[in-house]
């Protein structure tokens, strides 16, 4: 169950304007409207807005919903808990995001090295791979 619940919450879900309702969203997922709006309520999801207030759910704010159901209800957790369990998944999501943009940012560093200094004797970077040569 935690390793389906990574699976989601971590997916790249597009960014191409699908936006659903929340008469869609409880369809879609088997919940309550005023269900739904409590977890906003208590901060869980953060819906966007359109310009009369009218709550619109991206598909990310639809998985989440999907893991907060789960919690709630197949494994009984209450909302403090699943409060905790979301935050923490979002530090998880910003640190994994903040460590691509290092590995990216060393990555270009060592191929910028490499094309412009040749191969230094030590270190190599060739596609996905960064080979390091042992002192002989």
């Amino acid at each position: 169950m935690v390793e389906k619940i990574l699976e989601i919450f971590f997916k790249e879900y597009p960014l191409d304007g699908s936006y659903f309702t929340i008469k869609v969203v409880a369809n879609m997922l088997n919940l309550n409207e005023q269900t739904i709006r409590y977890y906003e309520k208590m901060g869980l999801i953060k819906p966007s807005r359109t310009p009369t207030g009218r709550r619109m759910y991206s598909l990310k704010d639809i998985a989440k919903l999907r893991i907060i159901s789960n919690l709630s209800k197949d494994m009984g957790i209450n909302t403090a808990g699943i409060e905790v369990i979301i935050k923490l998944l979002e530090q998880i999501e910003q640190m994994k995001q903040k460590y691509e943009e290092e590995i990216n940012t060393l990555k270009s560093k060592l191929e910028y090295y490499n094309l412009n200094y040749g191969d230094i004797g030590l270190i190599k970077y060739k596609g996905n791979s960064i080979k390091i040569k042992e002192n002989e």
